[in-house]
């Protein structure tokens, strides 16, 4: 008896010895696949709202993408006709024309100042009409003095492909994107760019506008300009009228109207190409309020794509406080206090992006809220949601993708994301991120930033088909 129960003692201690051994084998095999799944569950949590979806999931088309990461070759800025120039900021075009805002120091002349010197002994260099005979001129020169300002380049023709790495697999968007060296023909406007819009880039207090039709509007507080970047010069100067405090305006995509937004009031204007926008020409849209000692004021105002409304944002003293919008005539005004959110973006089709970062007064929880605002419904609909802690977003102009930062370890990550199907189509670390943006036909994102401590400049084709 006893030797029988000893017998299974044995046997279970045996068995349970296997079993333990191979618990420890599965773990050993299985935790790299649980760790992938939770990297990639994390870069993909983003769920919908139920019945708040703008678009039915069951419904959403299966996208198939293909991404290709072109690294640009900007190494020609160190050496150009204008000198060396340092990169603040680039844009892609829809044809692919990268355009550079850059830093460039310049030499202002200095004045040439005579000095006229006299001997001490004035009795003695006095000729016979008691003239100075021993006056002698000489001219001393000041030290040389510089100045920052903005210069615009751009790389053109673009010459692809170097170092093809490997294709997405658009099946499950595994695998890496197709990697290019890229280099191009680097122009530069030879003219300076001055009226403070140096600093306002580096402050990203401005507006910029690519009419897809090569040329760009930009504007700040000083000033406003059309540039044409396929002659590489500025088609269209616009100067502000005196006396008006302006904080920045914006161009009708006609290219006809302006709108200004000022400490005085929000106006539109007829543009009159050789008198820039005079104070005779301008019709004002919304007059300004203070209440209770805050002044509430319309600023950054954008175009719908029809240039019937024009969209601002209502600030109280220097705080966004709602999204407005305008008809350019007197009486159309609307505060759309429905949109409970002053984080938002304006895109086309009068539609508005808002989200909420986590950790916000607003939002004081840890998921990273998003939605869309429609102007004809006055709904808030809410069609993404992360764990992630996103602190700098960009949205492409239809709606259709987001890029997003976070923080990794100590690395910066930027995510795209298909914001209908939930998808991270791209990703990629970066030491750090000075600028991103997306092209306005939405298949470009620019990035600019250090990465293995070396400043870059990427662009992320992103091309999808629809089943």
């Amino acid at each position: 008896m006893n030797s029988s129960s000893n017998s299974k003692k044995t046997e279970s201690k045996f068995l349970n010895a296997i079993i333990y051994f191979i618990v420890i084998i599965t773990v050993a095999m299985v935790a790299p696949l649980v760790y992938k799944f939770a990297d990639d569950y994390s870069n993909s949590r983003i769920s919908s709202q139920g019945s708040k979806e703008i678009v039915n999931e069951k419904n959403t088309k299966i996208r198939k993408y293909t991404i290709v990461e072109n690294t640009i070759n900007i190494s020609g800025l160190r050496d150009t006709e204008s000198g060396a120039l340092n990169l603040i900021t680039a844009k892609i075009t829809d044809s692919g024309d990268i355009i550079l805002f850059c830093s460039s120091r310049v030499e202002i002349t200095p004045p040439v100042i005579p000095v006229v010197i006299i001997d001490e002994d004035e009795d003695e260099n006095k000729n016979d009409n008691g003239a100075e005979s021993g006056a002698q001129s000489i001219t001393q020169e000041k030290e040389k003095e510089y100045e920052t300002i903005l210069r615009i380049a751009a790389v053109k023709n673009i010459k692809n492909a170097e170092n093809i790495i490997d294709r997405i697999d658009n099946n499950d968007n595994s695998g890496a994107p197709t990697k290019i060296e890229t280099a191009g023909d680097i122009e530069v406007y030879t003219r300076a760019i001055r009226y403070n819009f140096l600093e306002s880039l580096q402050a990203e207090d401005y507006i910029f506008k690519d009419f897809s039709d090569g040329t760009f509007f930009m504007s700040n507080s000083k000033s406003a300009f059309l540039f044409d970047i396929n002659s590489m010069k500025i088609i269209n100067s616009y100067s502000y009228p005196q006396n008006y405090h302006v904080y920045n305006t914006a161009l009708s995509n006609s290219k006809e109207t302006f709108a200004l937004a000022t400490e005085e009031g929000f106006y539109v204007s007829a543009v009159n190409a050789y008198m820039g926008i005079e104070s005779s020409n301008m019709k004002e849209i919304i007059a300004p309020v203070n209440i209770n000692g805050v002044s509430q004021s319309a600023r950054y105002p954008i175009w719908s794509n029809n240039d019937e409304r024009i969209y601002y944002k209502l600030y109280a003293d220097n705080y966004v406080r709602y999204a407005g919008v305008t008809t350019p005539s007197p009486g159309g005004n609307e505060q759309l206090t429905a949109l409970d959110c002053n984080n938002f973006l304006f895109l086309n089709d009068d539609l508005i992006f808002y989200y909420f970062p986590p950790g916000t007064e607003a939002n004081p929880g840890n998921t990273f809220r998003c939605g869309y605002f429609n102007v004809s419904d006055k709904k808030m609909t809410e069609v993404m949601k992360s764990q992630i802690y996103y602190f700098d977003i960009g949205v492409s102009s239809n709606g259709n993708h987001l890029a997003a930062l976070s923080y990794n370890g100590t690395m910066i990550k930027i995510s795209v994301i298909d914001i209908r199907t939930k998808k991270l189509i791209y990703s990629s670390l970066y030491n750090e991120i000075y600028d991103f943006s997306f092209s306005p036909d939405e298949k470009n994102i620019i990035i600019y930033g250090r990465a293995d401590n070396r400043r870059t400049l990427k662009v992320i084709n992103i091309d999808w088909t629809e089943e």
